[in-house]
């Protein structure tokens, strides 16, 4: 049986082990965070459209991001649902207003803390989203019932992961479970001049734009957002029969309008002449998460972020090894008196190495998991849910998961060869 000499040259110095294991253990952590913080940035540009119910998208080809759609008018839609493949075409009106932070009265403002006083009356820029509640374009059977409360112009249901600058009575989020403190029948403003009520709550998540989000109806939403009118829609969900399928039919729609396959290929002077794209769920999740991960600054500070880590990870594991060398060097002179070669000991470095980070990995594994959770807990940032599914992962994203797990190992492995010329170093006839 051959003597584990990696796993006994860990065990050895249990202190500058724990070093070690400590170093990369918060190199392992740092990239958990960064990658998190980049997929939740995923996760969130698409969290809306992920709980509406479509096929195909209509949409403005002067869409830029979810809350400035632009808009194009309503009856494209009704030549859409003329298709046989068509089963439904909804109209979706989504934008960013003003939401005005209720004042509390009664028995209530007492209670109120100074914090919650000085946002009385103040403004905040609110996701509003508009879709008929007799048939709610959304997927969440939770959100549908809520959405058929809404029978009036006047009446709102409210995002329970909204903020707590929007006012929620409690002072801290949205909630109708305590009869004392419930939000259901508060009145306040959305939009210039247009008094609404709550009248329900519902769970979502609010997006990058917004840190809050709320949904009316049509007419509630052109009320909101006057510079709109019911008859231009900033959404055409189009849901496809049973068996269709989505790229057919989207091919089939863009010859009958005469619309090119990418219209934000063509020229502005060109992509004016059109009224109207139409994309797959796909390709709508596709150019969203590219607009917030490539196009904005979030995407690079979090992937150079990964990158600072791994510069921390390889210097602190460097080190290490380094040290543990030069401490062991008359061993490793004694094994090369006895004729073991360098290939042997470079190998047993690297092993070496890779149980380091094998270690290091599996604490910090468990430790940025709960990290995750505090951090969707404090931001409401889908850390651990996903969009349509509120539902806490019982392990973090697989793929991050394996892909930290590499990257630690690439960090030790790294830091193991970059301290092997202090193993060539070592010399038989220094024993003497």
């Amino acid at each position: 049986m051959k003597t584990p000499l990696a796993w006994k040259n860990l065990t050895h110095n249990r202190v500058r082990t724990a070093i070690g294991v400590a170093g990369v253990g918060f190199a392992v952590i740092l990239i958990f965070m960064q990658m998190g913080f980049q997929a939740a940035i995923e996760r969130t540009a698409t969290q809306i459209y992920d709980a509406l119910d479509f096929d195909l998208m209509m949409r403005s080809p002067a869409y830029r991001h979810l809350t400035e759609p632009d808009s194009f008018p309503r009856t494209r839609l009704y030549d859409a649902q003329a298709f046989p493949q068509v089963e439904k075409a909804r109209p979706f009106y989504l934008g960013l207003t003003e939401w005005q932070v209720p004042e509390i009265e009664g028995d209530l403002l007492e209670q109120a803390s100074d914090k919650q006083k000085d946002r009385f009356g103040d403004w905040r820029g609110i996701i509003t989203m508009g879709t008929n509640p007799s048939d709610p374009a959304f997927l969440k059977p939770e959100i549908r019932e809520k959405v058929s409360l809404l029978t009036s112009a006047g009446a709102v249901i409210v995002d329970d992961k909204s903020k707590a600058d929007y006012g929620p009575i409690n002072g801290k989020r949205f909630s109708d479970h305590d009869k004392n403190k419930t939000d259901i029948g508060v009145t306040t403003s959305l939009g210039p001049s247009n008094r609404i009520e709550i009248v329900g709550l519902f769970s979502l998540g609010t997006g990058m734009a917004s840190n809050g989000a709320c949904i009316t109806s049509p007419e509630g939403y052109v009320r909101a957002c006057p510079w709109q009118t019911i008859d231009d829609v900033n959404f055409g969900l189009i849901k496809l029969r049973e068996g269709e399928d989505a790229q057919a039919v989207q091919k089939q729609m863009q010859d009958h309008y005469g619309l090119p396959f990418d219209i934000n290929e063509l020229p502005s002077a060109e992509s004016a002449s059109f009224d109207i794209q139409i994309l797959t769920r796909e390709q709508v999740n596709i150019k969203e998460r590219d607009r917030w991960v490539n196009e904005t600054p979030l995407g690079e500070i979090f992937g150079m972020g990964v990158w600072v880590a791994m510069f921390v990870g390889v210097a602190i594991v460097y080190q290490v090894l380094s040290t543990d060398i030069a401490n062991m060097m008359g061993e490793y002179a004694t094994l090369k008196a006895m004729g073991y070669s360098n290939a042997y000991l470079t190998r047993v470095v690297l092993q070496q190495s890779v149980l380091l980070a094998i270690v290091g990995y599996i604490p910090s594994l468990f430790i940025s998991w709960g990290l995750y959770w505090l951090v969707e807990w404090l931001s409401g940032m889908p850390m651990l849910t996903s969009a349509f599914d509120s539902e806490l992962r019982v392990l973090m994203d697989w793929k991050i998961a394996v892909t930290v797990l590499f990257l630690a190992i690439a960090i030790c492995v790294v830091s193991g060869m970059a301290a092997l010329r202090k193993l060539y170093q070592a010399d038989p006839a220094d024993l003497f």
